[in-house]
């Protein structure tokens, strides 16, 4: 496998040069994992810093009802543990939400790179900046907006385009578990927003029918 295209492949790595990738490669093993298997779990010796190259992998962590509470769900591209890097325990569980290969990058070398790069480093302190504002807005959403706030908010963070259904790489379950409720509570709330013909949700595909309504729910000016 060859690792220098799959690390060129990871958003943090997309513009270094021959020689930076070369140095990461020499610290990055690549790890295959099936659907349901954990990457790591949380209090377990963290490792490094993690990419995910295949496949989508969530973040979470399960509280003291049992219950998931999901942080993140990390895509093909996207870089995952980059905080775990400078602690000794990884702080929440990772697990293969459908087939993924993950690369690790050691993080005693990395932090030496760091170190010898600062390229690199503004890089990685970028990521950390924005994971921490994602934490920031997802905890602000958890305990000041209703549900359907929380899910207006984040079906319009998907990727779409113009007049075409929005595909969702994530069961309903899990999407359930991002915006902090049940299964139950969510399947009720997708009946109402068909039912106002807002939107529609089949399968993997998000239909958005009235985006303005829908904007309005997710800024608080429309309650459903």
């Amino acid at each position: 496998m060859n690792l220098t295209y799959l690390l060129r492949s990871c958003h943090l790595f997309s513009d270094l040069d021959e020689r930076e990738l070369d140095a990461i490669r020499e610290i990055a093993q690549h790890h295959e994992y099936g659907k349901g298997q954990f990457v790591f779990g949380e209090g377990s010796p963290s490792r490094g810093l993690h990419i995910v190259v295949a496949g989508t992998v969530k973040i979470y962590r399960v509280g003291p009802d049992g219950r998931e509470r999901v942080f993140h769900v990390v895509q093909t591209g996207d870089a995952f543990a980059e905080a775990a890097m400078f602690m000794d325990l990884y702080p929440a569980t990772a697990e293969a939400l459908t087939p993924a290969t993950v690369i690790v990058i050691e993080k005693n070398g990395f932090k030496q790179l760091l170190a010898r790069d600062p390229k690199l480093s503004f890089r990685i302190i970028g990521t950390l900046v924005k994971w921490l504002r994602q934490m920031r807005d997802a905890l602000t959403d958890l305990t000041l907006k209703e549900v359907p706030a929380r899910f207006a908010i984040y079906v319009l963070s998907l990727p779409s385009k113009p007049g075409k259904p929005i595909k969702v790489t994530i069961s309903k379950t899990t999407v359930a578990q991002v915006i902090g409720t049940s299964k139950e509570t969510f399947s009720r709330l997708l009946a109402r927003l068909a039912r106002c013909r807002i939107l529609t949700y089949h399968g993997s595909f998000i239909r958005i029918q009235n985006r303005i309504r829908l904007e309005a729910i997710a800024q608080g000016e429309e309650k459903i």
